[in-house]
């Protein structure tokens, strides 16, 4: 698996688990904005550096 993947793969977490966090518990759903923030960062990351 490569970072750009796993990236994406954290991007689609995050979005989908405020929607099913919120129906489920509530702290399930504060989890879904880091992951995006997380799967950005790494892409912003990849993409600054070139490689």
């Amino acid at each position: 698996m490569s970072v750009r993947t796993l990236a994406i793969a954290l991007l689609i977490a995050g979005a989908l688990l405020p929607i099913i966090g919120w129906q489920t518990e509530s702290p399930v759903g504060f989890v879904g904005p880091a992951l995006l923030l997380l799967g950005g960062l790494l892409l912003w990351t990849r993409k600054r550096h070139g490689r």
